[in-house]
């Protein structure tokens, strides 16, 4: 009996690893095209990578972006524009990440749910 459930046990931890890492794939392909900063070079949209790390407890993903990861939060928050120690305007924020986030946490969810259920 133990041998079963430890089987079964095992199957579980490995479809939620699998959805851990297809929510860290698909959360990436979304923030290549997400924001409103269109008329950009590229360089920023490009710059989005996967970490997965597998530990004794569960997978573990991060999705980041390499190449301007100080851009990521000025682009997410807005910032105020400063020269010659003057302060000169806010910054406009474009918000992307966040809604990323939102569906991330949703769709790993229901991933989660369809490897319990079977």
């Amino acid at each position: 009996m133990t041998d079963i459930l430890l089987q079964y046990s095992d199957e579980i931890q490995d479809k939620v690893n699998e959805a851990v890492k297809l929510t860290a794939d698909h959360s990436k392909k979304e923030l290549k095209v997400a924001g409103s900063f269109k008329n950009r070079s590229g360089k920023y949209r490009k710059g989005w990578k996967v970490k997965f790390e597998l530990l004794r407890y569960g997978a573990f993903a991060t999705v980041y972006n390499g190449k301007s990861y100080p851009l990521t939060h000025l682009l997410e928050n807005g910032h105020q524009l400063i020269k010659g120690g003057r302060y000169i305007k806010d910054v406009q924020a474009f918000p992307h990440i966040a809604e990323v986030n939102d569906e991330a946490q949703k769709m790993l969810e229901e991933e989660i749910e369809k490897a319990v259920k079977g």
